[in-house]
């Protein structure tokens, strides 16, 4: 487990009173939290003790790649044994040896390469670069769609009896295009990020059509009865591909966007928090500081 400079852990899920849930971290939570502290850092300064943003990001980053190392209790967030990729490919969790694709986030990396601990660096340069070709291979060429967890070789991950089905285009999933579409924005450092933005496009609006938005689909595109938990967060992280692909298609999933009001009712988190993500995205205001 990630553990912050003030002692206290970086658990992925508590209750309102602060009451942990779970004791292990996510870690695309980590590389969120360690971003965010290095951009308040950038806008605003550091403080002292746990208010000195940039020394508890660069913290957060030491452990996910090196938690474990010489006998140490854990295990770090990032696989460094497996030979695909040159390594450096984050796992869904500690404890596994796969992968999300969503959690894949190369513009970061590119960001962590310049901020970390100068010995860490070298390592988050090397991981930008193994999360754009893993995430080639867990995109289907076809449709753009990407598993909700996948191996790390990119093929769908799919275990009943512990993990039940994640081998759709489900959920987590969403927001791989959005990562890839962020990436492009921020670095253009791989066309075909751009490409397969506009192949995604091109699936949502002239194969699938709007009304068939809210259903599960297995990453060769085939629609599946069941309706998704997250409808508003599909439309807002296909309009996402406006970031990478100015075409027709693009801006119809961006209008389709702009006209739809946030999600009310009991499922309403996940959705939401992805709405806000996307429109600050799309208006120009995430930005790197």
């Amino acid at each position: 487990m990630t553990v912050c400079g003030n002692g206290q852990r970086l658990a992925w899920s508590c209750q309102t009173n602060g009451k942990k849930n779970a004791y292990g971290p996510a870690p695309d939570g980590e590389e969120y939290f360690a971003m965010a502290l290095l951009f308040a850092a950038k806008r605003w300064g550091n403080g002292d003790g746990i208010f000195n943003y940039e020394e508890e990001a660069k913290k957060i980053l030491h452990d996910m790649i090196h938690k474990g190392e010489n006998g140490e209790e854990g295990r770090a967030m990032f696989d460094n044994n497996n030979k695909l990729n040159n390594n450096k490919l984050i796992r869904f969790i500690c404890e596994v040896d796969f992968s999300d694709p969503s959690y894949h986030l190369p513009h970061f990396y590119e960001l962590f390469a310049e901020r970390a601990y100068e010995e860490d660096r070298e390592f988050f340069k090397e991981a930008a670069k193994a999360s754009r070709e893993y995430l080639k291979l867990a995109c289907n060429a076809d449709t753009g769609l990407s598993a909700e967890y996948a191996h790390f070789d990119g093929r769908p991950f799919n275990d009943d009896d512990r993990w039940g089905r994640h081998d759709w285009y489900y959920s987590d999933a969403y927001r791989t295009i959005m990562n890839i579409c962020l990436d492009y924005s921020w670095n253009k450092s791989d066309e075909w990020e751009k490409h397969i933005a506009e192949v995604f496009a091109d699936f949502f609006v002239n194969k699938v059509g709007f009304e068939n938005w809210n259903h599960i689909f297995t990453v060769e595109g085939e629609q599946l009865e069941e309706n998704a938990l997250h409808p508003t967060a599909i439309i807002a992280t296909n309009a996402m591909t406006a970031l990478a692909s100015y075409n027709t298609d693009s801006m119809q999933c961006l209008k389709k966007f702009f006209d739809t009001p946030l999600r009310e009712g009991n499922r309403r988190y996940y959705d939401n928090c992805l709405y806000f993500f996307c429109f600050l995205a799309l208006s120009g205001n995430y930005r790197i500081y």
